[in-house]
């Protein structure tokens, strides 16, 4: 499909925005090389991101170079029951109109369930959703499995006007050797903007009523701190 089907699709079921949660190190890189990155692009040019359980399903099957984004705020809809996005803290938001403006020959792809769950045998068909008719039929708005996939010529998705607007969790811990996680978080990725003369937009996460993120990242390990927002 083309980012314009997928566009149309999204705008109807009330969708505004997309999405993309990382870690701390993986967000830096993408600031300075001034968009997201494929995690294949990131791994081919010897740059800097964090390992996820993933990586060898993406590997698998075709799609280590793609880049993923949601139509929601996963952490936002779903705090109360899971916590924090398995991906990272950092979330990067997007104005769904970036959809219209990708790149010729961009490939734009939904996923009918998480990649996580494919199986072997599973056709293309079993994977993605085959046009926007079939897509309009059964998404609705919040249904996180439903994830697009870009694959654009470069690997890249540039940000609109080299600026970039960051939502970031306040773990309320700290990160060896003992500095607060949020402040040392946005911190570098401060840094890594100027880096890549991004204008970057950091705001703390401040999380709907019922969110146990906080009880979750109160028994993560320090090692894990350290991974995310290290």
């Amino acid at each position: 499909m083309q980012g314009c089907d997928v566009y149309n699709v999204l705008k109807k079921i009330g969708a505004t925005h997309l999405h993309h949660a990382n870690s701390v190190t993986t967000s830096c890189t993408f600031l300075e090389q001034r968009g997201l990155l494929s995690r294949g692009f990131v791994e081919d040019h010897g740059l800097n991101q964090t390992a996820q359980s993933s990586d060898e399903t993406d590997k698998k099957y075709g799609i280590w170079h793609r880049i993923f984004v949601d139509h929601v705020d996963i952490h936002d809809r779903a705090g109360r029951k899971k916590g924090p996005n398995y991906y990272g803290p950092v979330l990067f938001v997007f104005g769904l109109e970036i959809l219209l403006g990708l790149p010729a020959s961009t490939e734009t792809l939904v996923t009918k369930m998480n990649p996580v769950h494919w199986r072997d045998n599973q056709s293309e068909s079993d994977r993605y959703f085959q046009s926007a008719e079939e897509l309009s039929k059964s998404i609705r708005f919040g249904n996180f499995d439903k994830m697009l996939v870009i694959q654009t010529p470069s690997g890249k998705l540039d940000f609109p006007q080299r600026e970039a607007r960051i939502i970031l969790d306040d773990p309320k811990r700290q990160v060896s050797p003992g500095k607060d996680a949020c402040s040392h978080a946005a911190e570098q990725l401060n840094a890594a903007a100027a880096i890549g003369k991004i204008k970057a937009s950091i705001e703390r996460r401040e999380c709907q009523s019922g969110c146990i993120c906080l009880q979750k990242y109160a028994t993560w390990s320090v090692q894990d701190m350290n991974l995310y927002f290290g």
